[in-house]
Protein backbone atom coordinates (compact mmCIF):
# COMPACT_ATOMS: atom_id res chain seq x y z
CA UNK A 1 0.00 0.00 0.00
CA UNK A 2 1.37 3.45 -0.56
CA UNK A 3 2.39 5.81 2.09
CA UNK A 4 0.57 8.65 1.30
CA UNK A 5 -3.04 9.29 -0.58
CA UNK A 6 -4.24 12.44 -1.76
CA UNK A 7 -7.63 12.79 -3.02
CA UNK A 8 -9.41 15.67 -5.13
CA UNK A 9 -12.17 17.35 -6.76
CA UNK A 10 -13.13 20.74 -8.15
CA UNK A 11 -16.16 22.00 -6.26
CA UNK A 12 -17.77 25.53 -7.43
CA UNK A 13 -14.51 26.98 -9.57
CA UNK A 14 -12.13 25.67 -6.94
CA UNK A 15 -9.90 23.08 -6.05
CA UNK A 16 -9.98 20.96 -2.70
CA UNK A 17 -7.17 18.29 -2.22
CA UNK A 18 -7.17 16.23 0.96
CA UNK A 19 -3.79 14.75 1.83
CA UNK A 20 -3.12 11.47 4.55
CA UNK A 21 0.15 10.68 5.46
CA UNK A 22 0.30 6.62 5.77
CA UNK A 23 -2.68 4.80 7.44
CA UNK A 24 -3.05 6.74 10.33
CA UNK A 25 -1.00 9.72 9.46
CA UNK A 26 -1.98 13.39 9.97
CA UNK A 27 -4.28 14.91 7.19
CA UNK A 28 -4.31 18.00 5.40
CA UNK A 29 -7.22 19.78 3.60
CA UNK A 30 -6.45 22.03 0.99
CA UNK A 31 -8.43 24.60 -1.25
CA UNK A 32 -7.16 26.44 -3.89
CA UNK A 33 -4.04 24.92 -2.64
CA UNK A 34 -3.61 26.67 0.80
CA UNK A 35 -4.14 24.67 3.94
CA UNK A 36 -7.26 25.03 5.36
CA UNK A 37 -7.51 22.52 8.18
CA UNK A 38 -5.23 20.15 9.87
CA UNK A 39 -5.52 17.16 11.80
CA UNK A 40 -2.52 15.43 13.55
CA UNK A 41 -3.96 11.74 12.91
CA UNK A 42 -6.68 9.61 11.30
CA UNK A 43 -7.38 7.31 13.92
CA UNK A 44 -9.93 4.36 13.38
CA UNK A 45 -12.78 6.51 13.75
CA UNK A 46 -14.55 8.31 11.04
CA UNK A 47 -12.47 12.15 10.90
CA UNK A 48 -14.59 15.36 10.36
CA UNK A 49 -12.63 18.10 8.86
CA UNK A 50 -14.12 21.35 8.81
CA UNK A 51 -13.51 24.54 6.15
CA UNK A 52 -15.16 27.01 4.04
CA UNK A 53 -14.47 27.63 0.14
CA UNK A 54 -13.45 31.36 -0.27
CA UNK A 55 -17.24 32.36 -2.26
CA UNK A 56 -19.19 35.85 -0.81
CA UNK A 57 -20.39 35.24 1.59
CA UNK A 58 -17.64 31.90 2.15
CA UNK A 59 -19.95 28.72 1.41
CA UNK A 60 -18.66 25.87 4.68
CA UNK A 61 -18.39 22.48 3.89
CA UNK A 62 -17.24 19.11 5.40
CA UNK A 63 -14.88 16.45 4.70
CA UNK A 64 -15.53 12.84 6.02
CA UNK A 65 -12.77 10.62 6.32
CA UNK A 66 -13.61 6.91 7.28
CA UNK A 67 -11.16 4.50 7.35
CA UNK A 68 -11.75 1.04 5.66
CA UNK A 69 -12.52 -2.44 7.52
CA UNK A 70 -10.41 -4.36 8.18
CA UNK A 71 -6.76 -1.54 7.03
CA UNK A 72 -7.42 -3.00 3.75
CA UNK A 73 -6.61 0.26 1.68
CA UNK A 74 -6.71 4.28 1.45
CA UNK A 75 -9.95 5.62 3.71
CA UNK A 76 -13.24 6.81 1.93
CA UNK A 77 -13.15 10.68 1.51
CA UNK A 78 -16.81 12.30 1.35
CA UNK A 79 -17.21 16.02 0.75
CA UNK A 80 -20.44 17.22 2.48
CA UNK A 81 -21.61 20.74 1.08
CA UNK A 82 -25.32 22.12 0.97
CA UNK A 83 -26.82 18.75 2.33
CA UNK A 84 -24.92 16.99 -0.67
CA UNK A 85 -22.26 14.23 -0.69
CA UNK A 86 -19.39 13.72 -3.12
CA UNK A 87 -16.90 11.44 -3.10
CA UNK A 88 -13.44 12.58 -3.50
CA UNK A 89 -11.47 10.15 -5.67
CA UNK A 90 -8.44 9.22 -5.30
CA UNK A 91 -5.51 10.38 -7.16
CA UNK A 92 -1.98 9.28 -7.88
CA UNK A 93 0.77 11.09 -6.08
CA UNK A 94 3.40 12.66 -8.77
CA UNK A 95 6.75 11.78 -8.79
CA UNK A 96 9.36 14.32 -7.68
CA UNK A 97 11.12 13.97 -10.99
CA UNK A 98 8.17 15.26 -12.56
CA UNK A 99 9.00 18.48 -11.67
CA UNK A 100 12.29 19.53 -10.60
CA UNK A 101 15.79 17.86 -10.26
CA UNK A 102 17.62 17.90 -6.86
CA UNK A 103 20.96 19.37 -7.37
CA UNK A 104 22.77 15.72 -7.23
CA UNK A 105 20.56 14.59 -10.50
CA UNK A 106 21.28 17.34 -12.12
CA UNK A 107 25.18 17.17 -11.32
CA UNK A 108 24.81 13.22 -12.60
CA UNK A 109 23.21 14.10 -15.68
CA UNK A 110 25.91 17.00 -16.20
CA UNK A 111 28.47 14.75 -16.33
CA UNK A 112 27.02 12.20 -18.05
CA UNK A 113 26.57 14.68 -21.24
CA UNK A 114 29.93 15.89 -21.26
CA UNK A 115 31.64 12.36 -21.11
CA UNK A 116 29.08 11.42 -24.29
CA UNK A 117 30.55 15.06 -25.60
CA UNK A 118 34.31 14.04 -25.48
CA UNK A 119 33.68 10.59 -27.04
CA UNK A 120 31.82 12.41 -30.04
CA UNK A 121 34.81 15.23 -29.95
CA UNK A 122 37.60 12.12 -29.74
CA UNK A 123 36.31 10.38 -32.89
CA UNK A 124 35.93 13.10 -35.01
CA UNK A 125 39.73 13.52 -34.97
Amino acid sequence: MATAQRFHIDQNGHSVTVQVAGVHGAVELLVDGKVVAYRRELGRETAVLDAELPDDPPRPFRILLAPVARGGGPPLCLLESDRTRYLLPLTPQSDRRDHALGAADAIRILRRRIRRMRRVAMRRR
